[in-house]
């Protein structure tokens, strides 16, 4: 009787531990769900930093912009795709989507590279190592690099613009002042009657200059004794007021100015309004051999010129970006040089002999600044044979009747009455005249970046 109540007893305590057993486990499995989900936000919590960081670097790199932008067509060659933090020995791999072999510009501080975006119809901050996708600029192409100046503060700093991520939109009331550049070449003009196209080859600043005869280093890129990758030319003729200076489309030129309130307007851009430093930038009134040198490159391959045929602008308009506006630039897209071929006559900085005239400037000024303007013989209007080589004058000949076989233009040369150049008369680029130096209605300005 003892026997089986042991074995009853024994029997039901194994029966407990199955049970106990059995509550136990099917405990952990019913709180299993929330013991994963505790890890699951455990680990979120502690790695949170590090995911982060790396959502910022790929904002950094305008990676989501990119992704989702209108104009990439081709994603998996997009230069912008490469973090900030790639190996510095991975910048060997991007491609320029320029082939010409143009030196690439530039900048100087508070300029900011611009691209137009042609889906949003805006001007875009542009990724200055030029890759082959959205890129700044192509002169094979003829896309002039551009740059631009912009308000200390608008609707966005000048530091939020220098700052941000490229194919960041660049609003139109910030922009103070439009700047084109024009690389360094050497040039082959032949002798002959009517328009042409110019070879261009574009060439280093330590390359030994060609004097001829077959081709010349431009002279507007070599300033006082530097040489120079290239110059930045103003997009547009100077507008604004003598106080205010800009350089916008659209708007009227600033006229009725003598060459010294141009030349003492100057200095206003060395300050926080522009952003531009004066030890490292120079600002000047455009010399005649400045003038050409956008000529001859407008009528190279660069430019209007294919196969020997070449396309002159139309006159200015000022619906500067519309279909027809486009057509008034040096390069038949919006990347030229406008105000060339119309709107009104620009006085350059191009002089006889010395003489001051009516500009508002003295001789101790002129011996100072030789390198401010280009210095031509004295003669008399007719003798148009005092030209320097790039300035769009001589080249341009034979003339008859003080006309150029380059479209008939104006050729009128500087003389001691008349001693400063000015250019764009009759609404044509090839022209040019003479002038008092004195303000006249009909005369404006345009600048030069170095």
């Amino acid at each position: 009787m003892e026997e089986k109540e042991t074995k009853k007893t024994k029997n039901e305590e194994q029966n407990n531990v199955e049970v106990q057993s059995f509550e136990k486990k099917n405990g952990i499995k019913e709180y299993r769900f929330t013991i994963i989900l505790l890890v699951v936000i455990a680990v979120f919590v502690i790695f949170m930093p590090f995911i982060s960081e790396k959502v910022q670097n790929l904002k950094d790199t305008n990676f989501f912009s990119n992704l989702f932008s209108k104009n990439n067509s081709n994603l998996e060659n997009n230069d912008n795709n490469v973090p900030k933090d790639k190996p510095e020995k991975d910048k060997d791999t991007f491609i320029s989507a320029d082939k010409s072999g143009a030196n690439a510009p530039v900048l100087k501080d508070g300029m900011i590279p611009v691209r137009y975006n042609t889906i949003e119809k805006k001007w875009v901050k542009a990724d200055s190592s030029n890759p082959s996708t959205n890129s700044w600029y192509n002169y094979a192409n003829g896309e002039w690099a551009n740059a631009v100046l912009v308000k200390a503060s608008g609707t966005k700093t000048r530091d939020y613009y220098l700052k941000s991520s490229n194919d960041t939109i660049i609003n139109d009331e910030d922009i103070l002042a439009f700047y084109v550049w024009i690389p360094r070449y050497k040039y082959s003009l032949v002798a002959s009657t009517g328009v042409q196209q110019i070879d261009v080859v574009f060439e280093e600043k330590t390359a030994t200059k060609s004097q001829g005869p077959n081709y010349i280093t431009h002279p507007a890129f070599t300033f006082g004794n530097e040489e120079l990758d290239g110059i930045w030319v103003g997009k547009f003729e100077v507008t604004g007021n003598i106080n205010n200076l800009t350089i916008l489309p659209n708007q009227m030129a600033l006229v009725n100015q003598n060459i010294a309130n141009m030349v003492n307007a100057i200095p206003g851009f060395y300050n926080d309004i522009y952003g531009l430093n004066q030890t490292t930038t120079d600002v000047h009134l455009m010399k005649n051999t400045e003038w050409g040198s956008i000529v001859y490159l407008m009528n190279s391959k660069y430019g209007i010129c294919k196969d020997n045929k070449c396309t002159k602008p139309t006159t200015y308009s000022y619906d500067y970006s519309s279909d027809i506006g486009i057509k008034s630039s040096t390069t038949g897209n919006i990347n030229g040089v406008y105000a060339m071929n119309g709107s009104v006559m620009e006085y350059v900085m191009g002089n006889n002999n010395g003489v001051v005239g009516a500009s508002g400037l003295d001789t101790v000024w002129m011996n100072e600044n030789k390198k401010y303007y280009d210095l031509y013989t004295d003669g008399v209007e007719a003798d148009l044979t005092r030209g320097i080589n790039g300035d769009a004058t001589t080249e341009f000949g034979p003339f008859q009747s003080e006309q150029s076989s380059w479209d008939n233009s104006t050729a009128k040369f500087v003389n001691s009455a008349n001693p400063w150049f000015f250019r764009d008369v009759n609404s044509d680029m090839y022209s040019f005249s003479s002038y008092t130096g004195g303000a006249h209605y009909q005369v404006g300005f345009r600048l030069t970046l170095v």
